[in-house]
């Protein structure tokens, strides 16, 4: 595409991130002195990371001015089942919206933004964004070390509770409930799809136990969104999982995080549950759950959260435990580009499915 009358433009494939296209963008989001691009490299990043949407480091040379020495760009990808999944979540306008008018100010720090843009007529997106590569990123698949584990979820909470129960959610038509229409109906719809291709490739480590409720999950998922309302709500990231957090060093804000797509209007535990759930090794969850659970709901109190009682909060991370279920079943039904997104997709299953049978995440009573 290029550019437009001096404007970047939507990109949807690599050849297009030309170096007018970067002049363009860097020009109109002021990080430099007047840059123009005299060449760029173009470097695949996250392969086997992301599942949604694809990455790459763009590192420029300039023929005049300044500008930052990389660039990270994400762009929706080619394949047909990945976009379906994200146009009937809304992921792709979403996380644009939510860069071009909540990144700044939000507890939970984002990468700086450059340029942002959704055509809602082909559903291609674009971001460009700081390049956070020079940080810590500890890897997923060998879990997330303790240490960094309570400094996430110190930070989550403290999101949480700068947006909990906020009337200004309201008013950001972009951050739809995850319990309103479509979301709950797409998500029974992407269910049947996606069960039996999770089914299919990793059936021989899915016990029994675990097998019933994917035959059972276009009922159990749709109806734990539902739900959703009777339980206090926050901003919530939606996709709170070890590769996407970056350690700063810098005395800052302690952690980045990237990924916004699936950000909407839930209950805070469900940002917990996934991380816990699905980013710490089973054994390291194991010996510290309670310790953690206990520090994300200190820190909500410790930050002006009021009439939450633990014993509340337990079920209701309980509970999402339960519905983070979805979040293996689905991605793991999608194009998986190499051995680490294979690996990724199955260890994530594996570290949920433990922590369902561990905690009774099951229970009859914790059904809606």
């Amino acid at each position: 595409m290029g550019t437009n009358a001096g404007r970047p433009g939507i990109i949807a494939a690599p050849e297009q991130m030309t170096c007018e296209w970067l002049t363009a963008v860097l020009r109109g989001s002021g990080p430099g002195d007047d840059p123009v691009v005299a060449s760029v490299d173009v470097e695949p990043v996250g392969v086997g990371v992301g599942l949604m949407s694809l990455l790459f480091r763009l590192t420029p040379t300039y023929a005049a001015g300044t500008g930052p020495a990389s660039v990270v760009v994400k762009f929706a990808p080619p394949y047909p089942q990945v976009r379906e999944i994200a146009a009937g979540y809304h992921f792709y306008e979403r996380e644009v919206a939510i860069y071009q008018t909540l990144g700044a100010e939000l507890a939970l720090r984002p990468p700086r933004l450059y340029h942002a843009g959704h055509d809602p007529d082909t559903n291609d997106f674009v971001v460009v964004m700081e390049d956070l590569g020079h940080l810590r990123s500890p890897d997923q698949l060998d879990g997330c070390p303790v240490e960094d584990a309570r400094v996430i979820v110190a930070e989550l909470a403290r999101h949480h509770a700068q947006w909990w129960q906020s009337d200004r959610l309201d008013d950001l038509s972009f951050l739809q409930s995850w319990a309103e229409p479509p979301f709950p109906q797409y998500h029974d719809q992407a269910a049947k799809q996606s069960w039996p291709i999770a089914l299919e490739r990793f059936g021989d480590i899915i016990p029994d136990r675990i097998r019933a409720l994917g035959d059972g999950w276009s009922d159990i998922g749709p109806a734990l969104m539902i739900d959703g309302p009777n339980h206090p709500s926050t901003l919530c990231h939606g996709d709170v999982r070890l590769d996407n957090v970056f350690f700063h060093t810098d005395g800052g804000d302690p952690v980045s995080i990237i990924d916004w797509q699936i950000a909407g209007i839930g209950p805070g535990a469900n940002d917990l549950a996934y991380f816990t759930s699905q980013s710490l090794t089973v054994d390291d969850r194991r010996e510290h759950e309670d310790e953690l659970t206990r520090l994300y709901h200190q820190t909500l109190v410790d930050n002006g959260v009021v009439d939450y009682p633990f014993d509340e909060f337990w079920d209701d991370y309980r509970r999402s435990v339960l519905f983070c279920l979805c979040y293996p079943l689905q991605g793991g039904a999608v194009e998986l580009v190499n051995d680490r997104a294979v690996a990724l997709a199955s260890g994530m299953l594996e570290r949920a499915m433990a922590a369902i049978i561990d905690l009774d995440a099951d229970a009859e009573e914790l059904r809606p």
